[in-house]
């Protein structure tokens, strides 16, 4: 860009008029317009994984380490043999109930 050119952001109302983002820095006299449509600039959609990504930084700068994977397979293994039990405890009612059932 030259000293003699500048490039301002600006928005074009219904009734034809420009609305200058600032003034040009430009000397006065004749000038030469040309109007483009600017791209619409949009944030990018943040996805589900965005948004744990932000909350995990957030809880580490916060001192929050989150559990380690060894952590949580270890409550998953104890969650699933509490599981194991209990079905194993209904099969026997079960088989209880039906051999001196009606």
């Amino acid at each position: 860009m030259s000293a003699f050119e500048e490039t301002i952001d600006a928005t074009l109302d219904a009734s034809g008029n420009l609305r200058l983002s600032h003034p040009p820095q430009l000397p006065p006299g004749p000038v030469r317009v040309t109007i483009r449509t600017a791209p619409v600039t949009t944030r990018p959609k943040r996805g589900l994984a965005d948004v744990v990504a932000e909350i995990a930084a957030a809880q580490r700068l916060r001192g929050f380490p989150g559990r380690s994977a060894a952590d949580i397979q270890a409550e998953d293994d104890e969650r699933q043999a509490e599981d194991e039990e209990r079905d194993r405890e209904l099969d026997a009612a079960r088989r209880t109930d039906s051999v001196g059932g009606p």
